[in-house]
């Protein structure tokens, strides 16, 4: 029974990189998902900071 196993360049029992299987047509990996919740909560955040910024200067009038 053949192992697969990948180095820290991606690299597989097929000695191909990512970046090389999808030239010939494999498809691509999935997204991390530090990246799409960073993302997702980016927006969330200014609002956040929006809110405290108006509530900072209506206590201060």
């Amino acid at each position: 029974m053949e192992r697969e196993v990948r180095d820290s360049c991606g690299r597989s029992g097929t000695d191909e990189t990512p970046q090389e299987r999808l030239r010939r047509g494999g498809s691509s990996p999935t997204p991390r998902k530090a990246s799409s919740l960073q993302r997702k909560s980016t927006s969330a955040h200014y609002i956040l900071i929006a809110f405290r910024i108006h509530i900072s200067q209506t206590h201060q009038k």
